[in-house]
């Protein structure tokens, strides 16, 4: 490791403890990159890394650690402390202190605190408390980090547990390193390695209490559950506890009794009879449950159905279409119901019969207010293009912000008379508590969704927890004849039954070309999206999926190739580089995190438009190179911090793609992801597809896929917490509702 020391002539680039910046030493001036917390230019540090040279920026020095050092002299302390990283200390204040405390002052200090301050002339209490904190933040954690080296523990991560325990922070993390997992600064996995570090014996409660929570969130997050089975739990977590571990130190299930006994009381879990809940997932269940029993409870509007009817006729005789019996029971249904769910696959009329709805309601009550939302951008985006009306996603209805609670909840409730929610197959359980909780009982809500879709990507199946539970329900399954002439819909509906594929050679809709080994698989992909590309399409138009993460068909080495293949390098395109990926003009790109601030959200596509300085608000250019993509037709500027939002999007998973549809979808069928293959998946992946479908692997794969009915069933109470009250009434049949409004 080498050892410079030198003065901060100039900073580049300056994010949160991030640092880039022109540095001057006896040798010259060299550009030096790292975490590196507070320091401000014509700061004099040392630094301590290796020099790398990086291919477009040339010879740089990697900073691993650093370090102010110590002012040793009068005169050097005069000017630390007369200086502006001291707060509460001018000149004269200064003076006094060094008078007083001699060329020591800081070490003293440091050591003493306020009370060495306290009987200085000019220094009160308040004064006193600004400068030894300015002093602290300064050095003590230069210390901590050198008392925490060789733990295994990266300095920006005890920089972030500083800022929160303060000058404990040394002895908080060797006494139970677990405590950083409560703060979400890292996970189980390393905590243990750090603790082996440290010398924690392995049936220490506090290892046992972490792996609890570890496994408890994994499991539920990985899986999709609300809560997991004690039993279940139990046993999970002894696996990873027990791993590489000497049998005199084993734990025992009696320990993880009582490690969930301490988690309990601490609530930091909730055992209800043998289910184990994250504490927010429990009291999400509990309420959305209680918010829909209020919408099922709400006394029955009678409706008279004649004039529905004859508003119905009007829409028909207006649009030259017929809208076949279901679709009117579901028209009817809504008027008679405060919450409905309207399901069917593609093909079927959901959006007509959405469009329906909105039109005869609209005629009814001309002075409704209607709104829709969506659990995505894209889906959104889609709604209003077919509906004419501004849909929202259902974060920025809610008005959720980041850090905050939503806009609207229980006492300021969002004001519509008719709220429509699209794709609620994707919901979970977390956005559909904030949702309902935004709204008034007396709105009427309609869920449209696909329940044989895949589920919400995080915990909850609230679409088909809805269903069983018994809210009022209209399924539409019939095919339209324009629907039946597409093989894309004719494949959807038979896979989603468990029969073969169909492929007529005579359409040019849905291909199926034969491959057995993944390497062929991924080449085939790459010739083929080439090929595209010169006939005309844009990456934009082209969605391949994939339903792994890993692997040569997975969605990191696919977007890596189709990078390399449609995206080169070329000195006419500016690229960064973040880890081992590199963004480049022209790329195509997925948002991976929710971000009302940029009114950008998970899973929304775009393309990297150039690479350039940022501004700041007044428009004026800073030092800070950052991204602009081209998102849903804005340009969205990312910092290069905020590349942790962004990934390559040329090839997503099939979850990510839900939501959303592109001309051409391009789906590998693989025995290589054998515990991927599954029905709902290759339903999803090929109902995301509006012009033509290509699936590209093993008939041996295709068939596990479509004959792979097994549902991971997730572990909710939704339906039970709904049923609890004997909350259903009989439904008012239609013969009973012949009255004005």
């Amino acid at each position: 490791m080498v050892e410079l020391t030198g003065t901060i002539q100039h900073i580049i680039f300056r994010k949160d403890e991030f640092l880039i910046a022109k540095f001057a030493t006896d040798e010259g001036v060299h550009t030096i990159k790292g975490l590196i917390l507070g320091v401000e230019k014509s700061e004099e540090i040392t630094v301590f890394g290796d020099w790398t040279n990086d291919p477009k920026y040339g010879l740089q020095f990697s900073v691993h650690r650093w370090e102010r050092p110590i002012p040793r002299t009068s005169d050097q302390v005069l000017a630390f402390l007369s200086s502006p990283l001291i707060k509460g200390c001018g000149l004269k204040i200064a003076k006094a202190i060094v008078e007083a405390l001699g060329s020591n002052a800081l070490n003293i200090i440091l050591e003493k605190g306020e009370e060495c301050l306290t009987n200085i002339k000019g220094i009160g209490p308040k004064n006193a408390k600004r400068i030894v904190e300015s002093v602290k933040n300064t050095y003590e954690l230069q210390r901590i980090l050198f008392e925490l080296q060789g733990y295994g523990l990266p300095d920006n991560i005890v920089t972030r547990a500083y800022q929160k325990f303060g000058s404990n922070t040394s002895e908080i993390i060797k006494r139970n390193p677990y405590e950083l997992t409560k703060i979400n600064l890292i996970g189980f996995i390393k905590a243990d390695e750090v603790a082996k570090r440290i010398g924690i014996l392995p049936n220490s409660l506090f290892r046992i209490e972490s792996a609890i929570l570890y496994k408890l969130k994994e499991m539920c997050y990985d899986e999709g559950h609300c809560f997991i089975p004690e039993n279940d739990l139990l046993i999970e977590t002894l696996k990873i506890l027990n791993h590489n571990v000497e049998q005199s130190h084993f734990v025992t299930q009696d320990d993880i009794r009582l490690g969930l006994v301490n988690l309990e009381d601490q609530n930091r879990i909730v055992i209800e009879k043998d289910r184990v809940y994250l504490p927010y997932l429990y009291k999400c269940e509990k309420r959305l449950a209680k918010r829909i029993q209020t919408f099922l409870r709400q006394k029955k509007i009678p409706v008279w159905e004649e004039l529905i009817h004859a508003k119905i006729r009007e829409y028909q005789n207006k649009n030259g279409i017929i809208l076949v019996e279901n679709q009117r029971k579901a028209i009817l249904t809504l008027f008679q119901q405060n919450l409905m769910i309207l399901t069917g696959g593609p093909g079927v009329g959901k959006t007509a019969t959405t469009k329906a709805i909105i039109d005869v309601f609209s005629q009814i009550h001309p002075e409704a207010t209607i709104k829709l939302a969506a659990p995505t951008g894209r889906a959104s985006r889609k709604l209003s293009e077919v509906t004419g009306i501004d849909a929202y996603t259902i974060h920025r209805l809610i008005g959720m912000k980041v850090g905050s609670e939503p806009e609207y909840n229980e006492t300021n409730p969002i004001m519509a008379d008719l709220l429509i929610i699209d794709e609620f197959s994707m919901v979970d359980i977390q956005l559909a508590d904030m949702l309902f909780a935004a709204l008034s009982p007396t709105t009427k809500v309609l869920l449209v969704g696909d329940p044989d879709q895949l589920p919400s990507v995080n915990p909850g199946n609230v679409l088909s927890d809805l269903l069983s539970a018994g809210v009022p329900h209209v399924a539409l399954n019939h095919i339209f004849r324009q629907a039946e002439g597409s093989q894309i819909i004719t494949n959807a509906h038979r896979i989603n039954k468990g029969l073969p594929i169909r492929i007529d050679p005579t359409q040019q809709d849905f291909f199926f070309l034969e491959r057995t080994d993944p390497e062929e698989i991924a080449q085939t992909i790459r010739r083929g999206v080439k090929q595209l590309i010169m006939n005309g399409y844009s990456p934009s138009d082209i969605m391949i999926l994939s339903p792994i993460k890993r692997g040569v068909i997975g969605t990191e080495e696919l977007n890596a190739a189709m990078q390399a293949e449609i995206n080169p390098p070329s000195p006419n395109k500016k690229e960064v580089t973040l880890g081992k990926t590199v963004y480049r003009e022209g790329d195509k790109v997925i948002h991976i995190r929710n971000n009302p601030q940029k009114d950008v959200f998970n899973g929304d596509l775009g393309i990297i438009h150039r690479i350039d300085y940022l501004v700041d608000e007044a428009g004026v250019p800073t030092d800070e190179l950052g991204i602009y993509c081209m998102i849903n037709g804005r340009e969205i500027p990312y910092s290069l911090e905020d590349l942790k939002e962004l990934q390559l999007g040329y090839c997503i998973t099939i979850h990510k793609s839900q939501g959303g549809q592109a001309p051409i979808v391009i789906i590998p069928v693989s025995t290589s992801h054998y515990k991927m293959l599954a029905k709902n998946l290759l339903y999803t992946g090929v109902t995301r597809a509006e012009q033509i479908v290509f699936l590209i692997g093993s008939k041996k794969a295709l068939n596990i896929a479509i004959h792979n009915n097994r549902v991971v069933q997730r572990n909710t109470t939704l339906q039970m917490r709904i049923y609890s009250n004997e909350i259903h009434e009989d439904p008012v049949s239609t013969s009973q509702l012949q009255y004005a409004f």
